[in-house]
């Protein structure tokens, strides 16, 4: 990739055609812009007119970076059962070899994408999964970069092929550009909700009683089921009314959204699943949890219990082997601490142990993401035989629910988190998620209990409540 100076602009416009008419390849033209502050959700809404279902948003726990993306220049999917990681790795590789940029290089900016991967591509599809591939992402046509140390830049993807009129193509994208920042402070009309189902409750406690006697036999030391519940809305739910409560909400979390034609995948997750700037690595083990208190004293009084829990800390203990072990594979060196500290986040707390390291030369962002999914706090130990018991017993397609999700830039930098706390949006209808970890000493009514806890975020997000 060949990187120009801000004021080689159209110069840089007019080469990317010149190399794609010699090549007879698309060669992807990308401008990085410094501009003035702009808050990432109304850009978002902006997008709404021009670009519905093709717009995806991202924000880090912290805060510190904030992409949005709208329109969509390229879209990489892959089906491919067993390398969909690297499928999808080599077809950015292979599209980036002829692009040029322009503008400074800052970390979140230039030729990125947006996306995320199904949790197993060996389950059956469902309906509301079909405009998801197992691998798909976007590359966005405009993206807002809103750093905390940096600042706010735009970045204008363009891909160009030989046939195409430079000059056209350039006026089109100014004034495309100028119409985003020109319907800010729309009025967003939101759905009533008209019910909330639950999907077979019943079944899916004799289902998770049933997995409980598994493992007391030593089939496997644990695994994760998950189940989901149905929102139906008089009219279509918007992403951005759900996006705005997520922040507002989740002020700890992962905040993202992945919008594929009438579809939107979207979530507000507090669990990262691996880190990548440049040599630098950064994974989070979270496994066992418990509910908030309603008083200080009795959160903290929760807190101890949670520390001190055999159950939770041999589930967080597992994860934190895997996660290691994983990472030492394709690591020159890693940190672990001696014991986990608590996340707490407003409905629900978590044991969390994070995990540095320093990669090893020539790794990107997915060769991790590969090697890292699934944990065993959304999959199982051992990891084969989990899966398999998934597959056979959930009865459902998780889709991209416990997957990893995120971005990635031209460098093989970038961030995934795992999907939980989620749900698709899909006509007039919301589908969400919640799963726990089921060990041999495992209860079916206490589980069920705190996948109640577990769904509450995205029940609030889109207007729901249990009955």
């Amino acid at each position: 990739m060949r990187i120009l100076q801000q004021s080689h602009g159209f110069a840089g416009f007019e080469r990317a055609f010149e190399q794609a008419q010699q090549s007879k390849r698309d060669v992807l033209f990308s401008m990085v812009t410094p501009i003035d502050s702009v808050d990432p959700l109304q850009f978002y809404e902006s997008g709404f007119k021009l670009y519905q279902g093709e717009r995806s948003f991202w924000q880090d726990r912290n805060k510190d970076l904030v992409l949005v993306g709208v329109g969509n220049a390229k879209t990489f999917t892959s089906n491919e059962r067993d390398h969909r990681f690297m499928d999808i790795k080599n077809q950015w590789t292979t599209f980036l070899a002829d692009a040029i940029q322009v503008g400074d290089k800052i970390l979140g900016t230039g030729p990125l994408v947006m996306g995320g991967f199904s949790f197993d591509p060996r389950q059956e599809a469902e309906l509301e999964w079909t405009n998801f591939s197992h691998g798909h992402f976007q590359l966005p046509s405009f993206m807002l970069t809103n750093d905390r140390q940096q600042g706010s830049f735009l970045t204008v993807n363009i891909v160009c092929t030989a046939s195409d009129n430079p000059k056209k193509i350039w006026d089109r994208m100014q004034l495309e550009k100028n119409n985003l920042f020109e319907t800010f402070n729309q009025q967003i009309e939101d759905v009533n909700v008209i019910r909330t189902t639950e999907i077979q409750p019943d079944q899916w406690k004799k289902t998770l009683t049933s997995v409980v006697k598994r493992l007391n036999k030593g089939e496997m030391e644990k695994v994760v089921l998950a189940r989901k519940i149905k929102v139906d809305f008089d009219g279509k739910k918007r992403s951005d009314t759900v996006l705005e409560r997520l922040r507002d909400d989740q002020t700890n979390s992962f905040i993202f959204s992945l919008e594929v034609l009438d579809s939107c995948f979207i979530g507000a997750t507090p669990e990262r699943l691996v880190n990548q700037s440049n040599r630098s690595i950064l994974s989070t083990c979270l496994a066992g949890s418990i509910e908030r208190g309603e008083t200080i004293e009795e959160d903290e009084r929760l807190s101890r219990l949670l520390l001190n829990d055999e159950k939770n800390l041999h589930e967080h203990d597992l994860v934190v082997k895997m996660i290691s072990q994983n990472l030492r594979a394709l690591c020159s060196e890693i940190e672990v601490p001696n014991g986990p500290a608590l996340m707490k986040i407003r409905d629900i707390q978590h044991l969390f142990t994070p995990v540095k390291g320093t990669a090893n030369n020539g790794m990107t962002i997915l060769d991790f993401v590969d090697r890292l999914h699934p944990t065993p706090a959304l999959g199982g130990t051992p990891t084969h035989l989990a899966m398999d018991v998934i597959q056979e017993e959930e009865r459902m397609n998780r889709g991209f629910y416990a997957a990893p999700v995120g971005w990635m830039d031209a460098e093989g930098n970038g961030e995934f988190a795992v999907a939980i706390r989620s749900g698709l949006l899909h006509d007039q209808h919301a589908f969400l998620y919640a799963g726990c970890g089921v060990v041999k000493d495992s209860n079916a009514d206490s589980e069920y209990q705190e996948t109640l806890i577990k769904f509450r975020p995205m029940l609030r997000a889109v207007g729901g409540t249990m009955q």
